[in-house]
Parts: C-alpha cells; structure tokens; sequence
C-alpha cells in the first residue's frame, strides 16, 4: 500500500510578515521567533509520526536559514508554495501529492501541540481511501486530506472567516464526498491563543 504525502504548509518566519496577530503583545520579531519555533516543532512531529514522505511548503521561497536547518536536520523536502489564495496553493499541492501517492494531506504549522496520536490517526484514514478534515475552534481547518483534490472544495473560499470548515462541509455534501473529522484542536494566531494552548502544551510557555 502506498503511504500518502504529508505537505506541511508555512511562511517564512520574517519579522513583520509573519503571525502578524501576535502583535501588539508581541514584537515583529518575537512574532517571528515564535513562528519559527512552531514551524520546526511541527515538522519534528510529523516526520516522527507520518510513515510516508514529509515535506514542507512555504511562501514566499525556500531561501531562509531556519528551512536550511530543517532540510539538514529532518532530511525533508522543501517546496515553494503555488501563486494565488490559499486555496489555490493547496489545490496545487494537493494534486501534486495524489498523483505522486494516490492520496496526500495538507497541515499547516500552527497546531504543534496537536499529538502523535492526530496525525497517527489521519495518516490511518487516508491510507484507507478516507478523506479527512482536522476543524480548529475558530471555523477553520487545521489538516485537510484528500483521495481527490476538487477545485469546489477549495475556490473562492471565504479563508480566515469562521465559515470555512462549514462551507467546505457543505460543497462536500453536494459533491457526494464524505469526511473523517480529527480532533478539534485551537490554532495559534493570537496573544490569546498562544496563552491558552501553553496551558497545556510546555514548550510553548518560553514565550509567555
């Protein structure tokens, strides 16, 4: 049986361009230290938890001293993201993973506290011809994975509204596709997120 691919999403963690909504409580620069922490925590646990390939996407390019490391240290592969929305570049990687695997995940890099068992669990489904959704508190989606990437799941999407995981629902039903939901887990995009999720989760509590 062929492993499906795991594309882990992220931005280059660059003072005043990344984890913009930490701030004011944070710095531009501490905003970025701590998009960088969470980048590299996600890829430890998915390259210990994923059985198949791992690779990390990122915008805007690949060249940056923490994806160097991380290439060295984990032996992934570094791909830039597509053009376009976030759907589409989702869209892009995701029909790049199936048809290299048959199937493929996207996951994004702000729940590293999400757990071996999640991703262990997704990994299970997928490779079992399911297609998986990981809702986050806020009406998002933190892990989408796919036995088919359809442009409706992923086009003019209202992306960051609290309305993204209902609609994605809900052109699934009409599509006749079904989902597995994994754990709903709180993302990390606010002061008030990273405190709540240090809560419970101690490598983050360095930063409170």
């Amino acid at each position: 049986m062929s492993q499906p691919e795991l594309m882990l999403f992220a931005r280059q963690p660059i003072a005043g361009e990344v984890k913009t909504r930490l701030q004011p409580e944070y710095s531009p620069e501490k905003a970025a230290e701590i998009a960088a922490f969470m980048i590299r925590a996600t890829v430890e646990l998915a390259v210990s938890a994923w059985p198949g390939d791992v690779m990390l996407y990122v915008w805007p390019g690949t060249d940056h001293l923490l994806l160097r490391r991380l290439t060295s240290d984990f032996h992934i592969r570094l791909v830039p993201q597509a053009e376009g929305d976030l759907g589409a570049k989702m869209l892009d990687a995701l029909r790049a993973g199936i048809a290299r695997k048959g199937s493929a995940a996207v996951m994004g890099c702000d729940v590293p506290h999400c757990g071996w068992d999640v991703i262990d669990q997704a990994n299970s489904w997928l490779a079992r011809g399911k297609n998986v959704l990981g809702p986050t508190d806020d009406g998002g989606y933190y892990f989408i994975g796919l036995q088919e990437a359809r442009p409706e799941l992923f086009e003019e999407m209202p992306w960051g509204s609290d309305r993204v995981l209902e609609t994605t629902l809900a052109r699934a039903e009409k599509l006749d596709m079904e989902f597995q939901l994994l754990k709903k887990l709180r993302d990390i995009d606010t002061a008030a997120d990273l405190w709540l999720v240090a809560q419970k989760y101690e490598p983050l509590r360095q930063f409170l």
